[in-house]
């Protein structure tokens, strides 16, 4: 199971245990056009493991590999208030860094593919596409902190 589904699986979870008047709400986006780029985002990742997941079935031979350093997120936590309302703690630049890797990692693995196929050139020219426009949701939320580039070189996005 991916992240990106292993996230939706949560989403889905969550509104299991809603009472009826219950609503789950995911924190909004901060910039204008935040919600359109993640969308689209979470799409191209799911592309990125969709062209890894045929080299797997179709070459036994295919191992995807980690750049390294992997940088490792959380899963957003549930937050439950006082009216039921169920939130996710996961604000538009915690999504934007997780995919940001998501895509950093896909993108090393599919580069490493002895046979390109047809979907991997979507799914790379997707994923170098939507990367920077991540970067840029992540580091307008937290100027300052630390993330890998697509060489795996560690960068900081600029102060404010």
């Amino acid at each position: 199971m991916t992240n990106t589904s292993k996230i939706s699986a949560l989403l889905a979870g969550a509104c299991l245990f809603l009472p009826t008047n219950g609503i789950a709400q995911i924190q909004k986006p901060s910039g204008a056009g935040d919600e359109e780029t993640l969308r689209k985002g979470e799409i191209v990742a799911h592309n990125v493991q969709t062209a890894l997941r045929e080299h797997q079935t179709e070459d036994a031979n295919f191992q995807a590999s980690k750049q390294l350093p992997e940088d490792k997120r959380e899963f957003p936590k549930m937050l439950v208030l006082k009216d039921n309302t169920i939130l996710l703690d996961w604000t538009s630049g915690q999504e934007a860094r997780y995919l940001m890797e998501e895509l950093r990692q896909g993108i090393h693995a599919l580069q490493s593919v002895e046979k390109p196929r047809g979907f991997d050139v979507i799914a790379l020219t997707g994923a170098r596409e939507f990367w920077p426009k991540l970067r840029d949701i992540s580091c307008r939320e937290t100027s300052g902190i630390r993330y890998y580039d697509l060489d795996g070189f560690e960068q900081y996005c600029p102060s404010r």
